[in-house]
């Protein structure tokens, strides 16, 4: 006994041993600059350029919360996460059942589909803002084609916001359809078969028989993508830059600007711990969910 107690003992300290480089990195590049952001966001920002910090408690918190511009942003943030998710999951459920049957050239298809995981936002961003361009986009040559009077995509805000979710679509689908995928590659055939002898058709199978069993698949990919869908940034900033007029600005645009143009870096580091605050509470509801359906 007392053996396998010293070996026990030179295992855990080799364990800790191993561990100890990783944790020590996690604790310079993760915990050491957020207890300094969080030092920030309770201090006032004209100290904070001198190098001489004075705690101001939650009044930027709060000035961040009447702060009409985070008002919007946050709305804005909120109207992009459901409208994106919602068409990405009609959109990704759609796509994955027609290659879930392997029709014809579905192999190549799951080739295409995957390959916008590998573009970076930027680029896509970029991509997009070419082919939404006024004077040599293709996307307006083709509607002038058909005889549509295309418009000028970034001047207004509702078009502004339909190049972003469609360029933003282009980005995320492919990542929910693939999900989807695997999935339904881990369902049992047998229950389709028998819900079909009963006389189910194709949309009563899909609702009572598919989509329960997928639950747990759904949540997982809600929980990955509201918590990338609230820190979106790159695209917005390519293609509006959070106009025009404040239109399209999101809480990563105007956490931005509140820090590098206004600089308020109190009140921009507190925004930044307020969105921290909602993906963390949406993640942990997710989370309960998935729990529960286990």
């Amino acid at each position: 006994m007392g053996t396998v107690s010293v070996r026990q003992k030179k295992r855990r300290r080799a364990g800790y041993v191993l561990t100890a480089p990783a944790c020590l990195i996690l604790l310079i590049t993760f915990v050491v600059p957020l207890v300094y952001a969080f030092i920030i966001s309770i201090s006032d920002s004209d100290t904070v350029i001198s190098n001489q910090i004075q705690i101001v408690g939650l009044d930027n918190y709060i000035a961040v919360l009447g702060n009409s511009r985070f008002q919007a942003a946050l709305f804005h943030t909120c109207f992009f996460v459901v409208t994106t998710i919602i068409l990405e999951f009609i959109i990704g459920f759609a796509v994955a059942l027609l290659l879930y049957r392997e029709v014809k050239g579905s192999r190549v298809f799951r080739l295409i589909f995957a390959i916008p995981l590998m573009v970076a936002p930027v680029v896509s961003g970029l991509q997009w803002r070419w082919l939404f361009a006024d004077q040599y986009g293709i996307i307006n040559y083709l509607l002038g084609m058909v005889g549509v009077d295309a418009p000028l995509w970034f001047t207004g805000g509702n078009t502004a916001w339909i190049t972003i979710i469609v360029a933003n679509l282009w980005l995320a689908t492919p990542f929910v359809i693939l999900v989807l995928l695997a999935g339904l590659g881990g369902l049992p055939e047998e229950l389709n078969e028998a819900a079909a002898i009963d006389g189910a058709g194709n949309w009563q199978i899909f609702t009572r028989v598919i989509l329960p069993q997928l639950r747990p698949t759904i949540l997982v990919i809600l929980v990955i993508r509201l918590t990338d869908a609230f820190r979106i940034y790159d695209l917005i900033y390519i293609l509006t830059g959070g106009g025009p007029g404040g239109s399209t600005e999101v809480l990563s645009t105007y956490i931005y600007k509140r820090i590098f143009t206004d600089w308020q870096f109190g009140q921009g580091s507190a925004a930044s711990f307020l969105v921290m605050l909602i993906i963390c509470v949406l993640s942990m509801i997710c989370s309960r969910l998935m729990n529960r359906e286990e």
